[in-house]
């Protein structure tokens, strides 16, 4: 992406900002965060350019793949070093944390994250493996999966479903875990006994981990969009839905070298 375009660039920092849809102070903050290159001076104005507004759809992008705007500027200063980029976006298998840290709640706790969750819910729950029994309170293996229940039930979704969808989840990838442990021990293992380190067998291990990990993430999330447009074919809200959907896909591709491109579609 180029830090600016030359002297072709033409957009006052006003008509950056409503082709962005984003406020003038956002954008000026950007800058003052090191997020956005300067503009190109021409007298006393800054006129800014397509890869400008291309730098702030990536921001855009990351922000809603979970990303502070400290960890943009990280991200865009590996970029610029030309190293790290990809690990950081998850094109490439590093250091970016896949997998969560547990989570311990009191159950005072549990009902101010999901309200809906108590009485027969919190048993069901409990069965679908989103919580656990711990002491006087609860232990949630993922916190992404209890948010996203969270954010289904404030969203109007009955509760039973999203726990129901919490259980399938489970369900649906044990038989994958299930495989991949059978190549692991089957297949693996008896191939590299012979004069085998054991270290080298944590490092296969902890790659491989990764690997799945941030593979299934992939798979799922363009299962999901695909799912998500063939039921909205011909409902009143497929445009609004498409749109949505291309505000949140990754938007980006990487070439072998880490370079980052914009293709028509992904």
């Amino acid at each position: 992406m180029a830090e600016n375009d030359g002297p072709g660039a033409g957009l006052t920092i006003d008509e950056l900002a409503r082709r962005a849809q984003l406020p003038v102070r956002t954008i000026r903050e950007y800058q003052t965060l090191r997020l956005l290159p300067p503009p190109e001076r021409r007298g006393r104005v800054g006129f800014y350019g397509p890869g400008h507004l291309q730098r702030l759809e990536l921001i855009g992008r990351l922000q809603r793949r979970g990303y502070s705007l400290a960890g943009i500027r990280d991200v865009l200063q590996a970029w610029a070093a030309g190293t790290g980029l990809t690990s950081l976006l998850g094109t490439e298998p590093g250091p970016a944390p896949v997998d969560e840290i547990p989570l311990r709640l009191t159950r005072t706790e549990l009902s101010a994250r999901v309200p809906a969750l108590s009485g027969p819910a919190l048993a069901r729950a409990e069965k679908a493996g989103l919580v656990r029994p711990d002491g006087d309170g609860f232990l949630v293996r993922s916190p992404a999966l209890l948010a996203l229940v969270a954010d289904g039930t404030a969203a109007g979704v009955p509760v039973g479903d999203m726990v129901s969808l919490a259980g399938t989840l489970r369900q649906q990838l044990t038989p994958v875990a299930e495989t991949v442990a059978d190549l692991i021990a089957g297949r693996l293992l008896p191939a590299r006994q012979t004069g085998q380190n054991p270290a080298e067998l944590v490092t296969l291990l902890q790659r491989g981990r990764l690997l799945l990990l941030q593979a299934a993430a992939s798979t799922l999330a363009d299962s999901l969009a695909a799912a998500l447009l063939q039921r909205s074919a011909d409902a009143d809200g497929a445009t609004a839905l498409r749109a949505a959907l291309e505000q949140i896909r990754v938007g980006v591709i990487a070439d072998a070298s880490g370079n980052i491109g914009y293709p028509a579609a992904l």
